[in-house]
């Protein structure tokens, strides 16, 4: 009789044992797995002209068409070799990646989505590029396009393919699509002196006419002016457009 009962008491206390360690456990696994938890490969993208497949994460921008002459200019000329570069809103960072590719001597690119960060950073990874190239994430609470340089930070050549519309973004994705009251167009206008070398050329695109008007009716303000590096006329071309449209800011006279 005392086998017996003694038998029970051990698949007793086991039992409990047994329940109290997965009630333990199963917060601990949760946490492990979300705080492990990296962006998701959304889709994997060929370019012309860019022979490997770029990864795009979910919630990141991807419309290389928005680009098409500000690679070109990059991948056909020596607009980037040997020069120090930085780029605003990289997105999968391929941009940046061509710079890389055609000789830039070390790439700087901001963006305001987390995931547009790590995207770009795997994707310089894979290309074995990362050497030469750094990411800063910008804050939506200080999210101009030059907020997360010091003052003394300065490059021979200044990217962006911005936010075209003037709307207010409602999710992270959207930043890469609206720019309320075009406050980071304003922010370039503002800080392209203070992070501009001299001799140096800031380069955008833009497929919005609004944006491109916008931009030439302020930069006077700033003692600049807004070149068209293309054939187009805004008044043949929808209020959004594809391919984007590349525009040089300068200044009113000479070079930076």
């Amino acid at each position: 009789m005392y086998t017996v009962i003694l038998r029970a008491l051990s698949v007793l206390l086991l039992g409990t044992l047994c329940v109290a360690t997965q009630l333990y456990d199963r917060p601990a696994v949760k946490q492990l797995v979300v705080s492990k938890r990296a962006p998701t490969i959304r889709s994997w993208e060929y370019v012309d002209g860019f022979p490997e497949r770029i990864a795009v994460f979910q919630t990141v921008f991807w419309e290389p068409r928005d680009t098409n002459s500000m690679r070109e200019l990059i991948e056909t000329t020596d607009l980037v070799r040997n020069k120090s570069v930085l780029e605003i809103g990289t997105g999968s960072g391929l941009v940046s990646l061509c710079s890389l590719r055609a000789g830039a001597a070390s790439v700087i690119a901001t963006d305001v989505n987390q995931n547009a960060i790590e995207n770009a950073r795997y994707n310089a990874n894979a290309l074995d590029l990362g050497d030469r190239f750094e990411t800063r994430l910008v804050s939506v609470h200080s999210a101009g396009a030059f907020s997360t340089l010091i003052p003394t930070e300065t490059f021979d050549i200044i990217l962006s393919n911005p936010p075209w519309e003037n709307a207010q973004p409602r999710s992270i994705d959207e930043y890469a699509l609206y720019d309320r009251d075009f406050e980071l167009l304003r922010s370039i206008l503002l800080g392209v002196r203070t992070h501009l070398k001299p001799g140096g050329r800031l380069l955008l695109a833009y497929g919005c006419c609004d944006a491109i008007l916008t931009l030439e009716q302020l930069a006077p303000q700033h003692g600049l002016r807004v070149q068209r590096l293309d054939d187009r006329r805004l008044d043949d071309l929808p209020e959004v457009f594809v391919p984007g449209m590349l525009v040089e800011l300068l200044p009113r006279k000479g070079c930076f």
